[in-house]
């Protein structure tokens, strides 16, 4: 397999490799994370406590062959179990600018398209792990966003903001891009968004005669607009898919990046880094993050480095 490139900055990196010696212990630690009672046959729903763990696994009792990957996001992949948990722990890690071709070099792989596909499955990762609405006094409000300076595209991206009141400041985020700022549009994005009996903070003229029907909520209209706090974050996306994917994020992917920009904005509210990896691989595997923390935390925690948050 590739071995991971030299750099002052992968010290953690190279530190979670050890964990991972090879590739048998990284498929034991996959399979013990999905099924901590034993393998459960995708089937017929059948346990089987003593089954050892391999990657491709055929029920003893229906025959119905199936693999570790099964019904998460790697599901298909071809690539070792190893070099997967290295590259999560290494997005997790990883501040919002990283992008395919630093993936490219730091694990030695010889196509961009593959490092590529590898980022926009773990993007995908973080918007199933980052499902825990805004709440209390939430801030309102819809901009464009330019995703490429080169290009001619502009997006409507809906943004949430969960406000500290005595700080007054952000906690929570989350946005949607959508076509057009409608009604079904804005309810969508708040019931998946939102948590019902939160207090909605806008000043934004084409949001607002649409809450009128938000009797789960509690509206208060704002004088001032555009939302300086919406309208700061939406200039700081543009700034970071501007500055480090130049010009190469198209409307049509531009979801992933709002997911990955909030989930990084979301994981500073977690205690460690730890955290923040237990939550990217309770993405993956498309399970509950709570049913992978013990574990996690048990396999990963002991023997790695304390590391600063």
């Amino acid at each position: 397999m590739p071995s991971i490139a030299p750099d002052s900055q992968t010290a953690p990196l190279h530190a979670f490799a050890r964990l991972f010696p090879d590739e048998e212990e990284s498929i034991a630690f996959l399979f013990r994370l999905r099924w901590p009672q034993g393998f459960v046959c995708p089937l017929c729903r059948t346990c089987h406590p003593g089954m050892a763990a391999r990657r491709i696994l055929v029920c003893p009792y229906c025959g119905h062959r199936s693999s570790l990957t099964t019904g998460t996001l790697l599901h298909g992949t071809k690539k070792p179990i190893r070099e997967w948990l290295l590259a999560i722990r290494w997005f997790s890690l990883s501040p919002f600018e990283s992008s395919a071709k630093e993936l490219q070099r730091l694990f030695g792989l010889s196509c961009y398209q593959t490092a590529w596909v590898w980022l926009q499955k773990l993007r995908t990762a973080m918007a199933q792990a980052d499902r825990q609405p805004c709440r209390g006094v939430v801030e309102l409000g819809c901009e464009p966003v330019a995703p490429a300076s080169r290009r001619g595209e502009r997006a409507l991206v809906l943004t949430a903001v969960e406000i500290v009141p005595a700080l007054g400041s952000i906690s929570r985020m989350r946005m949607r891009h959508i076509a057009a700022v409608e009604e079904e549009n804005l309810f969508r994005f708040l019931r998946e968004a939102v948590r019902e009996t939160s207090t909605l903070l806008s000043g934004d003229h084409q949001i607002l005669p649409l809450l009128r029907g938000a009797g789960a909520y509690t509206v208060v209209p704002c004088r001032r607009e555009p939302s300086p706090r919406i309208q700061g974050l939406s200039r700081r996306l543009e700034t970071c898919l501007h500055g480090v994917h130049r010009g190469g994020v198209t409307c049509r992917h531009l979801q992933l990046y709002l997911d990955e920009f909030c989930f990084r904005n979301n994981a500073a509210l977690l205690p460690d880094h730890e955290a923040v990896f237990t939550a990217l691989l309770g993405g993956v595997l498309g399970g509950s993050i709570e049913r992978y923390r013990h574990a996690v935390r048990a396999a990963v925690a002991a023997k790695l480095p304390q590391e600063e948050p």
